[in-house]
């Protein structure tokens, strides 16, 4: 199945690295990863598999204009996103499946990697879950994760959570003028974007050290938050 992966070294890449990542980012078959393909194709890691033993042949590939379409529908027939695949006899494809397929739809992004990093979900499993997503503590959180992240409220993996995520990021996008590199779920992990595994990777571990600075801030009476004039200033330095 290879063949229809020809960029499926640094899928595998990243998936490697976030399975066997000391920080934790995910343990067994926790997580998922996605990117998108020449000709109009994304892959997706399959169901119940572990990132740090991924294969080739665990890929699962579908038409990316197809999946998006799904985005339409009210509700979503049984077998409507495996008629969206490349392969029909490839295994069954991670529940993140859909929500990837539509992230892609935003302009550079070409790689997400949904993981489950223990300071991050002591966040979004708590009440400071807002406050987490839209403030920032440190210079360089700003220039690595953005002028704040996108919270999106728990839900099964499907179309509802994939619609969800879009509604939350075009609102977003509205109000910053840019694409997010971070979608917090609560109760439920992150999602890293960018447009190259180097990105993703970045993200990733810079909101785990942020996560680890914020839970420690509160235990000791914070976190004291930067004024938001201060973080338009730094994010502007970002973008030059």
């Amino acid at each position: 199945m290879s063949e229809l992966f020809p960029t499926n070294n640094a899928l595998l890449e990243l998936a490697h690295w976030a399975g066997s990542h000391p920080s934790r980012l995910v343990l067994g078959t926790e997580g998922a990863v996605a990117a998108t393909l020449p000709g109009g194709l994304f892959a997706v890691s399959a169901a119940r598999t572990s990132l740090a033993r991924l294969e080739a042949g665990s890929l699962v590939g579908f038409d990316l204009a197809k999946a998006q379409a799904l985005l339409a529908l009210e509700e979503l027939p049984p077998e409507a996103l495996a008629a969206t695949q490349t392969n029909p006899a490839a295994p069954a494809p991670s529940g993140d499946a859909l929500a990837f397929a539509d992230l892609f739809a935003f302009e550079g992004v070409h790689f997400a990697l949904h993981t489950q990093p223990v300071p991050i979900n002591q966040i979004v499993c708590s009440p400071r879950a807002r406050q987490f997503t839209d403030r920032r503590n440190l210079p360089e959180e700003i220039l690595a994760c953005g002028q704040a992240s996108v919270l999106v409220p728990f839900m099964p993996p499907g179309l509802a959570l994939a619609k969800e995520i879009r509604r939350r990021i075009v609102l977003w996008r509205d109000r910053y003028k840019s694409i997010p590199k971070l979608v917090l779920i609560q109760n439920h992990g992150m999602i890293a974007l960018g447009g190259t595994v180097a990105e993703v990777q970045s993200v990733t571990e810079m909101a785990v050290k942020y996560a680890e600075i914020f839970v420690g801030a509160a235990m000791m009476g914070g976190p004291e938050f930067l004024k938001p004039n201060y973080i338009t200033q730094i994010d502007a330095t970002r973008l030059v």
